[in-house]
C-alpha cells in the first residue's frame, strides 16, 4: 500500500501526474464512449453489421471531437485536483473519491448530462470517465521510480 500515499511532492510531479491522467482519460474514454454509443453497430434483419471500423474517417472525426471537448471541459477538473492533491491530501483513495465527483460534477455543470432523455446520455459518459480516471490515479505513478543497482 506504499503506492497509494504521496507524501512530500513538488508542483512539477504533480502537473506530470495530473497531465499523464487527464490525457489518458480522455484518450480512453473517447475511445470507450465512442465504442459504447452504438457508432459502429447497425442491424439489419436482425443481424449486427460493422459499418464503421477503426480505419474509417467518420470515426476518427468522432474520437477527436470527443477528446477536444473532453480536454476543453476537463482542464478546470484537474487544476481543482492538482489544488487538493498539492493542499488537502496525499491519499491515492481519496483522490479517487474526489474524483468521480468532480467528473460527474463537470459533466453536469457543462450540461451533457443532460443531452438526451435517455439513460445512456444521461449516465453513461461521467461513469466511463469515473471509472477511467480512477484507474488512471491508482496505476499511474507520482514519482520517479528508484533505480535498482
Amino acid at each position: 500500500m506504499k503506492s497509494l500515499k504521496l507524501s512530500g511532492i513538488s508542483v512539477n510531479t504533480i502537473f506530470f501526474f495530473l497531465l499523464k491522467i487527464w490525457i489518458g482519460t480522455n484518450i480512453i474514454s473517447a475511445f470507450f464512449y465512442i465504442l459504447i454509443n452504438d457508432y459502429n453497430v447497425n442491424e439489419v434483419n436482425g443481424v449486427l453489421i460493422y459499418t464503421k471500423l477503426l480505419f474509417t474517417k467518420e470515426f476518427w472525426q468522432a474520437i477527436l471531437l470527443v477528446i477536444f471537448y473532453g480536454l476543453i471541459f476537463s482542464s478546470p477538473t484537474m487544476l481543482f485536483l492538482g489544488f487538493i492533491i498539492k493542499l488537502l491530501t496525499n491519499n491515492k483513495l481519496i483522490l479517487v473519491f474526489v474524483s468521480v465527483i468532480l467528473v460527474f460534477a463537470s459533466f453536469y455543470l457543462t450540461g451533457f448530462m443532460a443531452l438526451k432523455n435517455s439513460l445512456f446520455y444521461i449516465l453513461y459518459p461521467p461513469i466511463i470517465y469515473s471509472v477511467v480516471i480512477s484507474s488512471l490515479i491508482l496505476i499511474i505513478n507520482i514519482g520517479k521510480k528508484e533505480k535498482l543497482i
